[in-house]
């Protein structure tokens, strides 16, 4: 009996733990592409991948744009 009692607190230790954290701990996809194959956010919403892409007119090479995964 007392082993399950402290599973079930350690369950709950852990759940108030993941509770706990912070969101802004949570890494972000950045918000431009400045390099090959690193996620991005796609304006839709879900994340997306970075690849070499043709540069606008006046912009500085290599150039990238946000791509989806699949």
């Amino acid at each position: 009996m007392a082993d399950r009692i402290g599973s079930m607190l350690a369950i709950a230790a852990a759940l108030l733990a993941v509770a706990a954290c912070d969101s802004g701990s949570i890494s972000r996809a950045p918000a431009g592409c400045v390099e090959a194959a690193t996620q991005c956010q796609l304006p839709d919403g879900p994340l997306g991948v970075c690849e070499r892409a043709n540069c606008a007119p006046g912009a500085t090479p290599p150039c990238f744009q946000c791509v989806p995964q699949h």
